[in-house]
């Protein structure tokens, strides 16, 4: 980890400080002005509190250009950035014709399959032309179309399980799917850093949450143990199923899961282990297959793999790969599956081709790897 110098951290600390008793001396005034306004909405309860906006009100506003910036080109390498301002001291911003162009630090296109591709780009356009931009339907009415069950085959074959389903939105792949796979009466251990997805999922879901140290599997092995030992609140009964929640690679840490020994643990005390690779499904890996293969790790010792398309393949969506029985369970139980609208055809054939191109079957050999990079 990279230590930050006593000074940086010391001035950062003092200006946040600084902004924060300011702001609530502004927020005290602003009350008492406000008491003597009348209200339009008497009787109702204010929607935003002003404690819960404090930080959009008087930290975010300062520096809001520095954020959520339009863009007008793909977010390719380099990329086109739209100039804004402001008449209100930033509470709105206004776009401008000026535009920037700038090297894009910011995207997760890992793999350049967002812009334009010699090989996927042709075939979405097709797909757009043949199918439309939208089933508009779920997966169990009319929302399954040949490319859907094609890309689910493709999927299980990358990543290496007998079986996969494909939903329309990353981040509702862990949280509809886990409150799924667990509920009351089970326990989830998750790591400290997971993502936010993972963490509303597990909340959702009903069962015990525990946390252990960030990527510590002693740590994760001590929760188990005692945890185990202890059994559920109140009853003392066994748990009715463990799942170990992680990340292949912690995108905001840039670190990588350390599997091999989580396995092992899980294995000890007969733990699922539930792995999150959207951001190293594609990305790592001798042939982009994702931490497993980058590490050694069989993946039939990896109950449920979860991944996204909007990283490595320059999509949407998210997949679930594991078991028939498991991916047969998700079908008729998953909300994201039931109710929710399926992958756009074009958006599913981007995924298939993409896929295609790492893998090497474009006939570009794109695909290869040589000192562990792709040749892109």
């Amino acid at each position: 980890m990279i230590k930050i110098p006593y000074f940086s951290a010391l001035s950062t600390y003092f200006s946040f400080g600084l902004l924060f008793v300011f702001g609530h001396v502004r927020d005290f005034f602003r009350n008492i002005f406000d008491f003597f306004h009348s209200s339009n909405l008497q009787g109702y309860a204010p929607i935003c509190s002003g404690q819960e906006d404090f930080y959009v009100r008087r930290y975010y506003h300062r520096i809001q250009d520095c954020f959520g910036r339009p863009i007008s080109s793909a977010p390719d390498v380099w990329f086109d950035i739209v100039h804004r301002y402001s008449n209100d001291n930033n509470k709105t911003m206004k776009r401008t014709s000026k535009v920037t162009r700038c090297l894009n630090l910011g995207s997760y296109n890992y793999l350049g399959f967002a812009a334009a591709d010699e090989y996927c780009t042709p075939r979405v356009i097709e797909t757009l032309n043949r199918f439309s931009p939208s089933t508009c339907s779920p997966r169990v009415d009319g929302g399954t179309t040949t490319l859907h069950k094609e890309l689910e085959e493709s999927v299980a074959n990358f990543v290496g399980k007998p079986a996969a389903i494909v939903f329309g939105m990353g981040y509702a792949t862990n949280a509809a799917t886990l409150p799924v796979l667990i509920g009351k009466g089970g326990l989830i251990v998750s790591d400290s850093l997971n993502h936010s997805s993972i963490i509303n999922g597990a909340r959702g879901s009903g069962a015990t949450i525990r946390v252990f140290q960030h990527n510590t599997p002693s740590h994760l092995e001590e929760v188990l143990r005692q945890h185990i030992a202890e059994g559920q609140p109140r009853t003392h009964r066994p748990w009715k199923k463990i799942v170990v929640l992680v990340e292949g690679i912690y995108s905001m840490e840039g670190e990588l899961c350390k599997l091999p020994e989580i396995v092992a643990v899980c294995k000890k005390y007969k733990a699922y282990v539930y792995l999150d690779e959207a951001h190293s499904i594609g990305a790592v890996g001798q042939t982009g297959k994702g931490v497993c293969e980058l590490l050694g790790v069989d993946t039939a010792d990896v109950d449920v793999m979860m991944g996204t398309f909007t990283k490595s393949f320059g999509s949407c969506g998210g997949y679930i790969a594991g078991s028939k029985e498991l991916i047969q369970y998700l079908q008729y139980t998953s909300p994201a599956h039931l109710y929710a609208t399926s992958i756009s055809p074009p958006a599913a054939q981007q995924i298939i081709s993409s896929i295609r191109v790492i893998l090497g079957e474009d006939g570009s050999g794109r695909g290869v790897i040589k000192d562990s990079f792709f040749l892109f």
